[in-house]
């Protein structure tokens, strides 16, 4: 009996054990580069992504890879030569999509890569468009209805391009859920470790943004989007 009353007891114990946490899920990052792309617009969120912590197995969170409208060399701002991992032919599923910007105007005109970027921010969990990777964006329709920003050159600009986007001048990024959009150059990182403390927590942003010796101030308002 008394031995019976041990094993309820230990029992009990076990029910009450908090659960061990999961494991990370490695998550897919598709970075697009293409001819005259900006240097920082996508090395920051890289940058970002591939430092993002991982588990205690060592799981790294996040996979970063880049991607290209078609294979071959591309060179960014006119110094910079650089060869994508993938083609939009071949590329891996974007759990996580990046576009930057720079001479973004480029993509706008390729119908093939325009299929597929409206594809993979469909399928994707979250996409960031840095400076006027917010053109691509919403030429695709993702942001009608919804608040976003772009580097301050270009506001006046989306908003003639884009009249059903809230174009929001003088802000470092706009989360507008599925899409989070960015101002130029630097507020790329901002943005990433916005979606980095979206998806892993606040704390892992933190420690990513200190790793870096980056300052991140992000809006306070936006603590309730943060995973715990």
């Amino acid at each position: 009996m008394a031995a019976r009353s041990v094993l309820i007891a230990a029992g009990l114990l076990l029910a009450q054990r908090p659960a061990l946490a999961e494991p990370v899920r490695t998550r897919n990052v598709a970075i697009v580069l293409y001819e005259g792309v900006e240097v920082l617009d996508f090395a920051g969120p890289a940058e970002v992504f591939q430092a993002a912590s991982s588990d205690a197995d060592g799981r790294p969170a996040f996979r970063a890879f880049t991607v290209a409208p078609k294979k071959g060399p591309i060179l960014s701002q006119r110094f910079v030569r650089i060869t994508p991992e993938f083609s939009i032919e071949d590329a891996p599923k974007a759990d996580v999509l990046v576009i930057p910007g720079g001479s973004s105007g480029t993509l706008l005109d390729d119908a093939a890569f325009m299929a597929w970027v409206e594809r993979s921010i469909r399928d994707a969990e979250v996409t960031l468009t840095v400076c006027t990777g917010a053109f691509v964006a919403a030429r695709t329709g993702a942001l009608d209805g919804h608040g976003a920003t772009t580097w301050y050159g270009a506001v006046d600009r989306l908003r003639q391009a884009a009249p059903k986007v809230n174009v929001q001048e003088g802000r470092r990024f706009v989360d507008s859920g599925r899409i989070v959009t960015t101002a130029g150059v630097s507020a790329g990182i901002d943005g990433a470790l916005h979606v980095v403390a979206r998806l892993l927590g606040r704390n892992t942003a933190d420690l990513t943004a200190r790793y870096m010796e980056y300052h991140w101030a992000p809006e306070p308002y936006l603590a309730r989007n943060y995973a715990p």
